[in-house]
């Protein structure tokens, strides 16, 4: 049984590459289309939707987020 198949992206289709279901399309560092967003979780593009693989992607959402501000490109080193 799957409850909460539908990805809730509505507020950000317009600005996110999605794919046909709504799904927000990632890299592997869970680097979304636009630079400085990163999206974790069951509201990406996967094959597999286990809390497990939600809790992966967070953490490397997490670090990607991090060298991201690390590398100067954040609000933090405006």
């Amino acid at each position: 049984m799957a409850i909460g198949r539908v990805p809730a992206s509505e507020g950000v289709r317009h600005q996110l590459d999605t794919d046909a279901g709504g799904y927000l399309l990632t890299d592997g560092n869970m680097a979304t289309s636009l630079p400085g967003v990163f999206a974790a979780g069951d509201i990406r593009h996967k094959p597999m939707r286990q809390v497990v693989t939600a809790a992966a992607d967070g953490a490397v959402a997490a670090g990607s987020c991090e060298a991201y501000l690390r590398r100067g490109k954040g609000l933090l080193n405006s």
